[in-house]
């Protein structure tokens, strides 16, 4: 599965593995699904709500259809200078502020991405000419208290970005023992003066590098448990 929360996104990636809309998934006017066949690997790709609960809803109903190995591809408020807008962030360990997760594990228990999906994100980067930066990342459900004194202090601890669904995709892929890992871009700076740039030819091209980055992680077999 890949999961993003971008129409544009799902619709791309779905045109270029020549995958088709599902008649039977009964949510396909809000939230669309594709499946199709890359390589020998049955795919199949879909937008979610913006946000861990939704996310993590829709996720639940899609393991129980057969899904067990999931690639998000979505963005992240940067929080480090060495992050600006457009590159591309693998989060390895989560700071957790969001509601979903604590449903699953308590708040200490580590959180991380299957180490198969993380090494296999690498490579395909490095076949298309990127880097990627690994590290801790901070999920939360309120965007609009990520306050100055938040930001500086999570910022001094060494995480990486912000965004509102990785801790929870990460508490539910351990708790229902399948893969998950996501590849975010960095659409906001968030270290100094907020610079946005969503709508910017700046985003648009950095996520068509994290597509093409995806495409090749679904040709490849993945190692069997």
């Amino acid at each position: 599965m890949v999961i993003s929360w971008g129409r544009d996104v799902i619709q791309s990636l779905a045109e270029a593995a020549a995958a088709t809309p599902c008649e039977h998934w009964p949510y396909r006017e809000r939230q669309p699904l594709f499946t199709g066949k890359l390589g020998r690997n049955p795919v199949s790709l879909v937008q979610l709500p913006v946000g861990a609960p939704g996310t993590v809803m829709f996720m639940e109903e899609l393991i129980a259809c057969g899904a067990n190995t999931f690639l998000g591809l979505g963005w992240a408020g940067s929080l480090q200078r060495c992050a600006p807008v457009g590159t591309l962030l693998l989060p390895t360990a989560c700071i957790r502020e969001e509601g979903t997760s604590p449903h699953y594990f308590p708040d200490e228990v580590v959180l991380a991405p299957d180490s198969d999906l993380v090494g296999l994100l690498e490579a395909a980067a490095d076949a298309v000419g990127v880097q990627t930066l690994k590290g801790p990342l901070w999920t939360t459900d309120a965007p609009y208290r990520e306050t100055r004194t938040k930001i500086s202090a999570y910022r001094a601890q060494g995480v990486l970005g912000v965004d509102m669904e990785t801790s929870a995709m990460y508490a539910l892929g351990l708790y229902r023992q399948v893969r998950v890992c996501n590849l975010l871009v960095v659409s906001d700076e968030l270290w100094h003066e907020w610079r946005v740039a969503f709508g910017t030819d700046e985003l648009r091209e950095a996520t068509q590098v994290a597509e093409r980055i995806i495409l090749r992680c679904l040709a490849v077999d993945l190692p069997t448990e």
